[in-house]
C-alpha cells in the first residue's frame, strides 16, 4: 500500500519533469519550414547575391536547429515537406550553382544521409580524376567529371541473363554507345562473364564496349536495403559517369539504334525525354494527391517555379497513377540532378514511396518538385504489341511508339510469359488448356518462346473516355487474369477512339528478327541480312 501511495505521489513530478525535458530538447530542421527560416533570417537587400542568400539561409538553420535530422523512413508529412524544402534550397545553392560555403558539407550529409561522399568502384580507370581538384559540393564535382553519352543499366545478379540478351540486341541494332552496368549488391564473376561474352563479336565493329560500376562504397551502410529491385535504378542514374545517359532496365528491348534517341527533338529541346505508361484507371486518393502537390516549390526567394503547362496530365486532371514508364529514360544529368536526388528521397520515405507505383512516376515528379520543368513526354502512350485476337490485343509487353507509330522499344522482355507459371496456369485456366491443345509441354515451350509482333493497339485515352474530369475512371487497357502468367497480361481494345496499327511487311520482318535475337533463336546478331 505504501509503495502504491509513493508511486501516486511521485508520478506527477515525473510527468512534469519529462515535459520540461522534452520542451527543452533541441529540434531538427525537419521541424522548420523554408518560410520559417526565411522569416528568421537577417533581412537582405532584394538584389543580394545568391551566395549571400544561401549562406544566410543555412547559417540561420544551424543557429535555430540544435539537433540533427531523423534518418527514419517513417517521417510525418510535415517533416518530409520541410526536409524537401531545405534540400531544394541546398541543391539550388551548392549543386546547380558553384557556391562554396562552410555549411555545405554538413548539410549534404544531413539532407542526403544515404551517401558516403565516396566514389564508386569502376572496372576501368580514369573515371574520377577531376573530382579532387575542385572545392565545393560532392555532387557538383561529381557532375563536373561527367562526360560523353552512353547507356546505363541498373543490374542485380538475377538480371544477368536479361542483360546479356539486351547486349545481343544492342549489337543487332548497331549500337555504338558505351554501356555501364551499375550494381549496388555483389555481382558474381559468372554474371559478369555472361554479359561480357555477349558483348563480343567475331566482327569487332559489332562488339559492345561495356564496364561495371560498383556503387557500394558510395552508399552508407544500412541504407542500401531501402532500395531493392528496380529502386536501385536511382543509384545507376546518379553514379554513371555519362553526361548524357539512356537509362535502361535489363529487360528492355530497343528496336532502333539508341543514339538516334539523343537526336529526337523532344530530347534536344529539354534535355530529358520520358516515355508514357499505359493509361490505366488506377488513381490515388484526394488526400495523397494533396500531399504530393504540397511538396511543389512555392517560394520565389530562390527563384523556384513550375511551368503551368507541366500541370496538365492524368495525374493532375484525374489523380491517376501510371503517367510514366521508366524502363527507358533519356536525361542530361547535370541539368536534372536535383530532381534525381529528390526522387531518390521520395522513394526512401514510406509515406511518399508507397503512393505511386514503384519508381516510375517519381522520375518526373521529382523534377517538378525540384523546380525543374525541363522535360518532355513522348506523344503516344504505351501500346499493347503482338497480334489481335477477337478484337483484343493481350500481351505482357508494352510498346513505345514515336509520333509516326514506329516501334522504338519495349519492356518486359520478349518471351510470351516471363514468369515460370506454366504448370499452375495449365490447371487453373481452361482457356489456356484449350489454346495449347491440353498439352503441358506445348504450354511450357510457348511460355519461353518469343512473341510474334504484327500489330499494336493504342487504346482511347483517359480523357477521351472520361471527359475533362471524372471521379470514377474507366480505361480500355485492362488486366486479364485468364491469360495466367501471374496476372501481368493486359488487354487493349481500339473502340471508343483508339487505334490499331498494322505494321508493314518490312517492319514485321525487323521486329520479329529482333525477337529472335533476344530469345536466342538466332545466333546472328550482326544484321538481319548478315
Amino acid at each position: 500500500m505504501k509503495v502504491k501511495t509513493r508511486t501516486i505521489l511521485v508520478a506527477p513530478f515525473l510527468l512534469v519533469a519529462y515535459l520540461l525535458w522534452a520542451s527543452g530538447r533541441p529540434f531538427s530542421f525537419q521541424n522548420l519550414s523554408s518560410d520559417h527560416i526565411l522569416a528568421l533570417s537577417e533581412p537582405l537587400a532584394p538584389d543580394s547575391s545568391l551566395a549571400l542568400k544561401c549562406s544566410s539561409y543555412f547559417h540561420t538553420i544551424e543557429n535555430r536547429a540544435g539537433a540533427g535530422p531523423s534518418t527514419s523512413r517513417f517521417l510525418s508529412s510535415d517533416k518530409i515537406r520541410n526536409h524537401i524544402d531545405h534540400l531544394r534550397v541546398y541543391l539550388r545553392c551548392f549543386v546547380e550553382n558553384d557556391i562554396v560555403d562552410e555549411t555545405e558539407e554538413r548539410f549534404s550529409r544531413q539532407l542526403l544521409p544515404m551517401f558516403s561522399q565516396k566514389v564508386p568502384l569502376m572496372s576501368e580507370k580514369g573515371g574520377w580524376s577531376s573530382m579532387e581538384d575542385h572545392p565545393g559540393s560532392f555532387w557538383r564535382n561529381y557532375l563536373r567529371s561527367a562526360h560523353g553519352k552512353g547507356i546505363v543499366v541498373s543490374l542485380a545478379e538475377s538480371d544477368a541473363a536479361n542483360a546479356a540478351r539486351l547486349v545481343n540486341v544492342l549489337k543487332a541494332v548497331g549500337n555504338e554507345l558505351p554501356i555501364q552496368f551499375i550494381h549496388e549488391k555483389a555481382l558474381s564473376a559468372d554474371a559478369k562473364h555472361l554479359i561480357f561474352n555477349a558483348s563480343l563479336s567475331q566482327d569487332s565493329v559489332f562488339s559492345q564496349k561495356i564496364s561495371f560500376i560498383d556503387v557500394r562504397p558510395a552508399i552508407e551502410k544500412g541504407f542500401g536495403a531501402a532500395f531493392k529491385g528496380y529502386n536501385n535504378k536511382w543509384f545507376a542514374a546518379l553514379f554513371t559517369t555519362f553526361e548524357h545517359m539512356i537509362l535502361m532496365d535489363a529487360d528492355v528491348v530497343p528496336f532502333v539504334k539508341p543514339s538516334e534517341l539523343f537526336e529526337a527533338e523532344e530530347y534536344l529541346a529539354k534535355g530529358a525525354f520520358f516515355f508514357r505508361d499505359r493509361e490505366l484507371s488506377e488513381a490515388i486518393s484526394a488526400s495523397k494527391f494533396a500531399f504530393l502537390r504540397s511538396l511543389f516549390p512555392e517560394s520565389s526567394h530562390f527563384n523556384f517555379s513550375v511551368d503551368p503547362e507541366m500541370l496538365n496530365n492524368n495525374f493532375f486532371n484525374y489523380h491517376a497513377k501510371h503517367v510514366m514508364e521508366s524502363g527507358m529514360v533519356l536525361m542530361h544529368r547535370p541539368s536534372h540532378i536535383s530532381g534525381l536526388l529528390i526522387s531518390l528521397l521520395l522513394q526512401y520515405w514510406h509515406k511518399t514511396g508507397k503512393i505511386m507505383y514503384g519508381d516510375k512516376d517519381l522520375f518526373w515528379l521529382g523534377q517538378l518538385i525540384s523546380g525543374n520543368s525541363r522535360f518532355h513526354f513522348n506523344e503516344n502512350a504505351a501500346a499493347a504489341i503482338g497480334s489481335l485476337e477477337n478484337g483484343l490485343l493481350c500481351s505482357a509487353q508494352l510498346g513505345h511508339l514515336d509520333k509516326n507509330f514506329k516501334l522504338l522499344w519495349t519492356n518486359g522482355g520478349l518471351s510470351l510469359c516471363k514468369r515460370n507459371t506454366w504448370l499452375y496456369d495449365f490447371f487453373r485456366h481452361s482457356f489456356l488448356r484449350a489454346k495449347f491443345q491440353n498439352s503441358i509441354g506445348k504450354m511450357k515451350a510457348a511460355y519461353s518462346s518469343g512473341i510474334k509482333i504484327s500489330q499494336c493497339v493504342l487504346p482511347a485515352s483517359i480523357k477521351q473516355l472520361n471527359g475533362e474530369k471524372s471521379s470514377n475512371l474507366r480505361c480500355n487497357f485492362n488486366k486479364n487474369y485468364s491469360y495466367g502468367c501471374g496476372g501481368i497480361f493486359y488487354c487493349a481494345k481500339s473502340e471508343d477512339g483508339g487505334r490499331v496499327i498494322d505494321f508493314s511487311t518490312e517492319e514485321k520482318k525487323w521486329y520479329n528478327w529482333i525477337v529472335s535475337v533476344w530469345s536466342g533463336e538466332t545466333n546472328n546478331a550482326q544484321g538481319i541480312n548478315g
